[in-house]
């Protein structure tokens, strides 16, 4: 096995639950709630309830005003250019919430032993230069990556 699929293997966990932390990922979407089978239905309670929070945070709404958007069929783009909010604003906090959430886990993965420091830095470097050019890299379907919001 290559060191890079060493890492990739062991970040995937860790994202995912820095994701569920912070923002609406952790295989979630504005529009479509797509769980892991095995969440529990407290788990699945929790992670809508941040997601909902999240959106309301970010687009500066209530969360009463995400989740009747939510119910109707509204993804977080029609959204925000309902309620007027500037599609490069949120693209700027769903940026900035997205390198938060790569520092708490890479943060994490040094804390617990799984990589170096030197390894963060570097791979934090590299995410920050793939976000700056408006995209996520490997896999990328178009887009800034937005693809699990609802973009």
């Amino acid at each position: 096995m290559t060191k890079k699929t060493i890492l990739k293997n062991a970040l995937i966990p860790s994202i995912g639950l820095a994701l569920l932390t912070i923002s609406s990922a952790s295989a979630m979407s504005f529009g479509h709630m797509n769980f892991n089978s095995t969440a529990t239905p407290d788990e699945i309670a929790v992670q809508q309830t941040t997601m909902f929070q999240n959106h309301a945070t970010m687009l500066g709404l209530s969360v009463d005003e995400v989740k009747t958007a939510w119910a109707s069929g509204k993804d977080l783009k029609t959204l925000a250019k309902e309620k007027g909010i500037s599609l490069d604003t949120v693209k700027q906090k769903m940026d900035a919430t997205r390198l938060t959430n790569q520092k708490t886990m890479l943060s994490t993965l040094v804390t617990k032993g799984v990589i170096t420091q030197v390894q963060a830095d570097q791979r934090l470097a590299t995410l920050s230069t793939k976000t700056a050019k408006g995209g996520t890299g490997e896999g990328k379907r178009g887009g800034r990556g937005f693809g699990m919001m609802g973009w």
